[in-house]
């Protein structure tokens, strides 16, 4: 938890069945490559001090309307002790198996998304150009599948270091902790501590005080990372449709670093950061809360210049394979803690 991590969030709505100069997609939906520089994605401080990572592979699909498992497959990454039938050793290799079947209307049918994050070791390639492909092969031949999303999380792996669980790891760091809840702000119109649209899906808190969140720690480190850890979601009048119940939020007003994901222009921004996923299993007047995955959670960023900044949230979803999502939602509140990286 106090070590630098990289993020990298590829979304399969950016790209077409036209070649990009950031990669292609299958007209079928079930193949996806992406083509970026590692060096970009680790940062040049990871980039020169580590060979090994480990690298966590979590991914999105909005549900299928035919039954059924489908098996991802990563090709490009060079996955140690990692192969499939036989092929080279780190490449086309199986990262998971998803269910396809339908959500009912208690949101359940799906897998959840901390059985989806997947842990191997990276070695970092000579070549900093790297072609990624992933490939869903469903077991229904005739299977239709929806706009994937791809969320990787690297990790410094030390040969000699013996690593602890993550899940318990953080609470032997020193952190701070703090809650943003979209209750003092006022739907559609700014108030003195922020704005907010109608439906709830696109908020900023003003002037947040950094300095006084992070308390000790600001003296201690000009770097941390921040840990994003549950969501609470308010009741709303009607629920989301099946497919749009995997959700999260892009997050900016922080200096984020090592931080690479696909915008709608295809191109690649290094300014926002995203939460990891959560779900929304309710129905209509039924209010939810999820936790978010570790270390998915996890999004470095460098001491503020400014004691004071202003964190913008935007709600994004597996329907629209990692675009904005705009539909009526009600309040929300967003826990993270805040822990100092050691260099």
């Amino acid at each position: 938890m106090n070590q630098e991590v990289a993020k990298l969030w590829l979304y399969g709505a950016n790209l077409t069945t036209t070649q990009s100069k950031i990669g292609i997609r299958s007209s079928d939906l079930r193949s996806y490559t992406f083509i970026f520089d590692l060096r970009l994605v680790l940062g040049e401080t990871m980039f020169q001090k580590y060979d090994e990572f480990k690298v966590y592979i979590g991914y999105e699909n909005a549900v299928s309307s035919n039954n059924g498992l489908a098996t991802l497959y990563q090709n490009g990454l060079n996955i140690v002790q990692s192969s499939y039938q036989g092929k080279q050793a780190g490449f086309e290799t199986a990262i998971s198996v998803f269910n396809q079947f339908q959500y009912t209307n208690d949101g359940v049918g799906n897998i959840g998304k901390p059985s989806n994050t997947k842990e191997f070791i990276l070695i970092k390639p000579n070549n900093t150009q790297v072609t990624l492909n992933f490939t869903s092969i469903p077991d229904v031949t005739t299977a239709t599948l929806f706009v994937q999303s791809f969320f990787l999380t690297f990790v410094p792996f030390v040969r000699d270091k013996i690593y602890k669980n993550p899940f318990n790891y953080l609470y032997q760091n020193e952190l701070a902790n703090f809650t943003l809840t979209t209750q003092i702000l006022s739907a559609g119109a700014t108030n003195a501590f922020g704005t907010m649209n109608s439906t709830f899906t696109n908020f900023t808190f003003t002037n947040v005080n950094m300095r006084r969140i992070i308390g000790t720690l600001w003296d201690k480190y000009n770097k941390f990372n921040l840990v994003c850890l549950n969501v609470g979601i308010g009741n709303v009048a009607s629920a989301p449709s099946n497919e749009q119940r995997f959700l999260w939020f892009q997050i900016e007003g922080l200096q984020f670093i090592n931080c690479l994901s696909t915008t709608t222009t295809a191109s690649y921004s290094q300014s926002v950061a995203y939460t990891s996923t959560f779900q929304f299993r309710p129905g209509a007047s039924v209010a939810d809360g999820d936790c978010f995955a570790v270390p998915d959670g996890l999004i470095s960023f460098r001491k503020p210049e400014s004691e004071t900044v202003d964190l913008a949230f935007q709600l994004f979803t597996a329907a629209l394979g990692g675009r904005a999502f705009n539909n009526q939602f009600n309040q929300f509140s967003l826990t993270f803690a805040v822990v100092g990286i050691k260099e």
